[in-house]
């Protein structure tokens, strides 16, 4: 569980720096940077969104 909390407080890291970073390429007009924060960004979503999955399925199965 400890490790599930790391890695979630770990991708929200990632997910608030990818926006921080997609606001700064997008003032400079960094094309190549915009496109590595916008791919970054979600990568972080997709990693989350799998968290998130199996902690309810890990929940799920210890309260059955």
């Amino acid at each position: 569980m400890k490790k599930q909390i790391a890695l979630n407080v770990f991708f929200y890291l990632g997910i608030i720096l990818s926006i921080i970073g997609l606001k700064w390429a997008m003032r400079t007009e960094n094309h190549l940077a915009l496109a590595l924060f916008i791919a970054t960004g979600i990568f972080f979503i997709y990693l989350k969104i799998k968290l998130i999955r199996d902690l309810r399925k890990s929940i799920k199965d210890k309260t059955m």
